[in-house]
């Protein structure tokens, strides 16, 4: 049962994240240098007012906490199953 959770957890997370990319992606000011390989990813993730449109903002910080947790999560899943296996005789 914690694989499933840790590979839903960690699966979804990604998801979340990556379509938080995709989002600021499309939704890119004008005003600002295009996204390209020169472009921290984690800035416009903690930073999106600064590089998206005003519009986009919250759709993009609730992907990125949504997606944090569910990393954390999956995080989570890992200590526990360490823990029971280090219990174990």
């Amino acid at each position: 049962m914690v694989q499933v959770l840790f590979l839903a957890s960690v699966l979804g997370g990604v998801t979340s994240l990556v379509g938080a990319i995709g989002v600021a992606r499309l939704r890119w000011r004008s005003n600002v240098a295009p996204f390209g390989r020169q472009t921290n990813a984690f800035k416009v993730l903690a930073l999106p007012g600064s590089y998206v449109v005003e519009s986009a903002v919250p759709l993009i910080r609730t992907l990125t906490f949504l997606g944090c947790g569910l990393v954390g999560g999956g995080i989570v899943c890992l200590i526990y199953q360490f823990l029971a296996d280090i219990g174990r005789p």
